[in-house]
């Protein structure tokens, strides 16, 4: 017994990756967990359009709860809420009504109450912000509600008109209603009924090609290894570009399938809408392909065996899932951590796809994440080629 648990650990100590997973894996949990287990949002991008945009984002920074969730800023030359949210140019869309500086009934000296003088959108396909706007101007409505209640009292206490006093109350009865229902306060766009399941189809989808190019293709190719099957094509004419592309052509028609399929089935089974181009949709998955496919060969060149390939896989994989806005927002991660989900493609492709899906976003706004994604495929599939070629000149060779 003894002479075999002995064994075992020197054969453990052998195989120095299993090894370095054993004790690598559970830090990199702790520390993902740790920094990027975060549910809340800190901050909730708002920007303020309207001829008396200024005014009223001065009145909205007044109240504590701005402060502390709201990150407010102003255009007075936007006009359309549903563009600015649809190009993702704002969390949160607050938009100054005609009656923004018209003065309370019951106290001439104060602005209207400020349900009265906005309009709230919110992106219903940034989950966690829009219920995070939701919260935050449902309080201040009340506060606002509950600071006009105590100037109506005083001016009544002054002997102020009966009237003017009365049409101060039920602006303030008003305004309490709003506050007490949260959908009154703030409308959402993209996603109203604020389902998870919207948000979360779209970046699953790019979950699972993700699996498909990285984790099944890694196995196949070191299987192939395995049985001499690609040591055999190096005496072959072939470039290495070649061989990678006739060694995954399969695995990328299956994941056009597969693409295909949980898309269909993501809109039919949960309602998920699909408002946006699906040529755009299409271009954003095949890239994202090239790059997953590519870290896939990455992983097979890089691994002996299956079992290698499986465990590079998994730590590949996990921080993608954990990193990527698709579980948790980017913007409740530490900076550090969320400068890691930026550097990962399924952040990216996350964007694009709830962009064209949920919000039909145009193109343009979608720029910066097509760039990063096709930069993504050149660097993977070009390192990926690199390090086949090497494998196949030098008999299998790792470096």
């Amino acid at each position: 017994m003894r002479a075999l648990v002995v064994k075992e650990f020197q054969e453990l100590v052998r195989d120095r990756r299993t090894l370095a997973m054993l004790l690598l894996l559970p830090l990199l949990l702790l520390v993902i967990f740790g920094y990027a287990a975060n549910f809340s949002v800190s901050k909730v991008s708002v920007t303020v359009i309207g001829r008396d945009a200024p005014t009223l984002a001065a009145d909205l920074a007044q109240y504590p709860v701005a402060g502390q969730s709201l990150d407010i800023s102003t255009d007075a030359d936007a006009t359309d809420p549903e563009q600015l949210l649809r190009e993702r140019r704002a969390d949160v869309v607050v938009q100054a009504t005609d009656t923004a500086a018209a003065p309370s009934p019951a106290a001439p000296a104060t602005a209207a109450p400020i349900s009265e003088r906005m309009h709230v959108y919110a992106d219903g396909s940034r989950l966690f912000s829009a219920q995070a706007a939701q919260r935050a101007f449902t309080t201040l409505v009340a506060q606002d509600t509950q600071q006009h209640l105590a100037q109506i009292q005083a001016a009544a206490a002054a002997g102020a008109p009966a009237g003017s006093s009365a049409q101060g109350s039920a602006a303030v009865g008003s305004a309490a209603q709003a506050a007490s229902n949260p959908g009154s306060v703030v409308t959402v766009l993209f996603n109203p009924d604020l389902k998870t399941s919207w948000v979360m189809v779209p970046g699953l989808i790019g979950l699972i090609l993700t699996f498909i190019g990285t984790v099944i293709t890694s196995i196949g190719l070191v299987r192939q290894r395995e049985t001499g099957t690609l040591e055999q094509l190096a005496v072959m004419p072939l470039r290495s570009s070649s061989i990678i592309l006739g060694k995954i052509i399969p695995y990328f028609l299956l994941a056009l399938f597969d693409l295909v399929l949980i898309t269909a089935v993501g809109v039919w089974l949960f309602g998920v809408p699909f408002r946006g181009s699906l040529l755009l949709f299409a271009a954003a998955a095949v890239i994202f392909l090239f790059v997953v496919l590519g870290f896939g060969v990455l992983i097979s060149t890089a691994s002996q065996t299956t079992g290698q390939a499986i465990q590079l896989a998994i730590m590949t994989v996990l921080p993608q899932v954990l990193l990527s806005g698709l579980i948790f927002p980017l913007d409740s991660m530490a900076a550090g951590v969320r400068w890691i989900g930026y550097c990962l493609p399924l952040t990216w492709f996350n964007q694009i796809a709830q962009g064209v899906m949920l919000r039909d976003a145009p193109a343009g706004s979608l720029l910066w994440p097509f760039v990063i994604l096709a930069a993504m495929a050149v660097v993977f599939f070009g390192i990926a080629t690199l390090r086949m070629r090497f494998s196949l000149t030098h008999g299998g060779a790792r470096a």
